[in-house]
Order: C-alpha cells, then sequence, then structure tokens
C-alpha cells in the first residue's frame, strides 16, 4: 500500500509539473506575440557588442546553456538600474545603459556598453564553439550562478546553445542597433597572481613539458582523472545500494554529499582562479568555476579511503593486507588522480594536496560513522535522526549559498531520510541470505531499479524545454533526485520481493 501512494504521488508531481510547464511556455509564447511598453517585465538584459559583431553572453552552471547577461528586476528598481546590477553580477563588467531594444512581458532588452576597457582572453581547448573567454572572476556570481562569461558570435553552434530559441532572430537585429564596443586582447593574468601562484605556474609548466613526451604517462594520468569524475561515483553509489548491505551505499551516499559541500564551501571561500585564467597555454581540459580545493582530487581520496576502510576490514578474515599498505595504496592512487589536473592544467600542486588531505578526513569520519553502532547493533548510518540532522545542516548551508549542487545534494539526503522512515531495520545477513536463497530476486531487483532510474531520468527530458525557467528547471531535477533515491532504496526492492513471494506463495 506505501508503495502504492508513493507511485500515486510520483504521477501528481508529474502531472503538475507538466501542467506548469506548458503554462510557462504558453505565457512566453503569448508576451512575444503582444508586447507591451506598458507592462513590467520580469527581467532585464544587456547586449553588449563589439566591432566584429560578437557580443557577451553568459552560461549558467544550470542548463549549461547560453543566453545575454541579465536577470530578474527587484520591485524598488528601475529597468536600466536592473539591467546593470545583473550584468555587473554575472560579468563583472560595470556597463553604461543606452537606448531599449524590445521589451514585454518576460523580460527588457538594452543596448550596454562597458563604462571601462575589457579584456579577453583566447581559449587553449575547443569548447565546441568559436568564443574568446572574458575573465569574469571578481563577478558575485561566477562559479554560483556563472559557469563562463564568453564573446562570440552568433554562429550557428552558438544559437544551437543558446537558451531561448525564439529570440534568434531578434538577436541579430539587437547586435545591429546596439553601439560596438572595443576589446582588447589579454595575453595572460599573471600579473594578478601572487608569488606562491606564480611559483605553481611555472611547476605545471614544467610537469607539462615533461608528461607530454611521454604517452604511457600521460594515458596514466588521463585514466586516473576518471577516478574523481561524478558519474564514476554515482555508479558506485547506485552499485553499493544494489548489491550491497544498506549501510554501505548509505557510507558512500554521506561521503559524497560531504565531498559536494565542503569543496564548494571552500572553493567560494577562497575563490582563487585556476591555472589556466592566469596562464591560458596550460590549459588541457574543460573547467570552470574556482580552484582550491580540488574536488576531483577530495572526491577520488574520499572514495578510495572508503573502499579502502572496507577491503582492510574484510582482509582480516580472507588476505592480510597491513594498514601500511593500505594507507600507500590509497595515498598513490589519489596522488594519480590529483596529478592528472594538474597536467590538464586545472588545478595547482596546492589544491591537490589539499583536495587529498580533506578527502582523507571525510573518509575517516564516513568510515567511522557507518562502522558505529548504538541501541540493538543498529549502524549508525541508518539511523533516522543522523540523517535528520543532515538535513538541517545541508539545508542552512543550501540557503546560505544557492547552488544547483546544493539543492541536488540537499534533496538526495531528503531522499535518503524518507527512505529510512519506510525501511525497517533488519540484520545484515538477511539480505545476504536473500541473494544467496534466490538469485533471481537479486537480477530482478537490479533490473526493477535500473528500468525505473531510466523512466525517472527521462521525465524531467521531457518536462524541460529550451524556454523553461530556472526555478522549474532547478524543482524538476530536486524531485527526480527525491523519487530516484526513494525507488531505488524503497520501490525497486519491494516490488521485486513482491515479484519474487508471489509465485513461492502461489506453489505452495
Amino acid at each position: 500500500m506505501t508503495l502504492q501512494y508513493a507511485f500515486l504521488l510520483f504521477s501528481l508531481f508529474a502531472g503538475l509539473f507538466s501542467s506548469f510547464a506548458f503554462a510557462q511556455t504558453n505565457i512566453q509564447t503569448q508576451a512575444e506575440i503582444q508586447p507591451s511598453a506598458n507592462v513590467r517585465p520580469k527581467g532585464a538584459t544587456c547586449v553588449i557588442r563589439d566591432h566584429r559583431g560578437q557580443l557577451i553572453l553568459v552560461q549558467d552552471n544550470l542548463t549549461r546553456t547560453l543566453s545575454l547577461p541579465g536577470g530578474y528586476i527587484d520591485s524598488h528598481e528601475t529597468l536600466q538600474a536592473a539591467a546593470k546590477r545583473e550584468t555587473l553580477e554575472e560579468t563583472g563588467i560595470n556597463v553604461d545603459v543606452g537606448k531599449q531594444l524590445a521589451i514585454n512581458q518576460n523580460r527588457v532588452v538594452f543596448a550596454c556598453r562597458p563604462s571601462s576597457k575589457v579584456g579577453y582572453l583566447d581559449p587553449a581547448v575547443d569548447h565546441g564553439f568559436s568564443a574568446q573567454i572574458i575573465p569574469a572572476l571578481d563577478s558575485e556570481h561566477f562559479g554560483k550562478e556563472i559557469r563562463q562569461v564568453y564573446l562570440t558570435a552568433l554562429t550557428p553552434v552558438v544559437m544551437a546553445k543558446y537558451r531561448y530559441p525564439s529570440d534568434a532572430e531578434a538577436l541579430h537585429a539587437w547586435v545591429n542597433a546596439s553601439e560596438p564596443t572595443n576589446f582588447y586582447p589579454l595575453q595572460d593574468l599573471t600579473d594578478r597572481a601572487d608569488s606562491l601562484h606564480l611559483l605553481q605556474l611555472s611547476l605545471i609548466e614544467s610537469f607539462q613539458s615533461w608528461v607530454k613526451p611521454i604517452v604511457s604517462v600521460r594515458e596514466l594520468l588521463n585514466l586516473t582523472n576518471w577516478l574523481g569524475e561524478g558519474a564514476i561515483a554515482i555508479g558506485l553509489l547506485i552499485l553499493c545500494f544494489l548489491i550491497f548491505p544498506l549501510r554501505y551505499g548509505l557510507t558512500i551516499a554521506f561521503a559524497l554529499l560531504a565531498t559536494a559541500y565542503s569543496v564548494n564551501l571552500l572553493k567560494i571561500g577562497f575563490a582563487i582562479p585556476r591555472p589556466f585564467y592566469f596562464l591560458p597555454s596550460l590549459q588541457q581540459a574543460q573547467a570552470s568555476g574556482f580552484s582550491f580545493p580540488s574536488g576531483h582530487a577530495t572526491q577520488a581520496a574520499a572514495m578510495i579511503g572508503v573502499l579502502t576502510g572496507w577491503l582492510l576490514r574484510e582482509s582480516k578474515q580472507c588476505v592480510c593486507i597491513s594498514v601500511p599498505a593500505a594507507v600507500v595504496c590509497w595515498f598513490g592512487l589519489s596522488l594519480l588522480a590529483g596529478a592528472a589536473r594538474v597536467w590538464l592544467g586545472v588545478h595547482y600542486p596546492t589544491d591537490v594536496m589539499a583536495g587529498i588531505g580533506l578527502g582523507g578526513i571525510i573518509a575517516l569520519v564516513s568510515l567511522a560513522v557507518g562502522h558505529y553502532r548504538y541501541a540493538n547493533d543498529k549502524p549508525l548510518i541508518e539511523s533516522k535522526r543522523l540523517w535528520l540532522l543532515l538535513l538541517a545542516i545541508y539545508l542552512y548551508g543550501t540557503s546560505q549559498l544557492i547552488q544547483p549542487l546544493y539543492v541536488f545534494s540537499w534533496f538526495a539526503a531528503f531522499g535518503i531520510f524518507m527512505s529510512l522512515c519506510f525501511v525497517q531495520f533488519q540484520p545484515e545477513n538477511s539480505r545476504k541470505r536473500l541473494v544467496n536463497d534466490n538469485k533471481v530476486a537479486s537480477w530482478q531487483q537490479v533490473v526493477l531499479a535500473l528500468s525505473g532510474v531510466g523512466v525517472i531520468v527521462a521525465v524531467p527530458m521531457m518536462l524541460i524545454n529550451p524556454a523553461t525557467t530556472s526555478i522549474f528547471i532547478l524543482a524538476v531535477n530536486s524531485v527526480a533526485i527525491f523519487c530516484g533515491v526513494l525507488w531505488l532504496l524503497v520501490g525497486a526492492p519491494r516490488l521485486s520481493q513482491k515479484l519474487v513471494t508471489a509465485p513461492s506463495s502461489n506453489k505452495s
């Protein structure tokens, strides 16, 4: 019965969001058809162009699409003041707001010019379209809402990545109607780096020069770079939830959430630019945001540390592995993952060492929480009170620094807490007996779980379109993550158990 209610709630969520998305699309379409100068638009944007017809576009962290710099208008602001403020917050460019180019119920568009000279960097890595980078390191939203700021022409590739396709024709007209601005090329930004980072920049250059001729080392570093990729971590999490006892998956989830919150908090707190912003020739791969500490190194050290801790514990009964040998293996693999980030030119050595240290601490804390048991020999990691406390802590952090990653992480933690409310504690051997006694049950659960995850992932893709607002995208993806966790921990196991026990009961 509980499972039926869960499916009913999920269907209601999907229906409500679908209706809302349809309404959002209709509202925007009507606004474009019937523009009016008497309306109060929701947002204000700026068109900033150069003499070659290129204009400044921002790429947000949520959708990874391109759009004009701008945002919502506060109730006390004039339209021009909002356009000026939002452009400064997103690009770091202080502009003089010129003539109005367009207005409707959604946004007002102004022709703007920078009040001072603005420089650009030529990227060393192809990011999918020909564009220069505007260093927006001092902007308020860089690394939070804004992923990158570009100076680019309106090529077909750029327009394919533009968030609002209905503005395609108008965008060219707005560019032609705006006054051009002179932008100048920047060779590098080393004059803004301190002595420590200047020393590390030379070390990175030397390291890259040593690695480039050695193919085997390059391939090894490119391989170990995957140890810090989010897809690997999520895959490990799902694998642990599906195959191993619950506390293993919860321990990995605890470590991943701790990594996400701590790394991004430190990145924004220190706000250290990545090496390729100071010296563009160092860049070998795409990256955005700030540098310290390395998220890849932190995640790799945390995940490898947790796995190593489990291996040490199990090795007492199987193979003898000494603690020093395990520590050396952990540090070696973590260091390789960090060295890959230095080779790619996206992190300093200090970022890597700090990430490894932070990841090691997270691994130790996660193992301690996962191993500790309280009343009735229940693991602390399965305690609803623990996850409720984490929810409160994460909620405070998310409210102080609203980022998509923080919001998604909070809903993942919320899904775990709600799942624990449905799951009754059983001895750890009970699940192992089920797998050993009936291998079909394990196979069915994996297939059901992955099929359900596929459906849940597909729903946001169907609900979201290019005109969908950021708040709606955030809401849909958050609910999908919440439902995905509920499905993995509650829905798939219960449904597979019913499918297995039903034939048995019929035979008896």
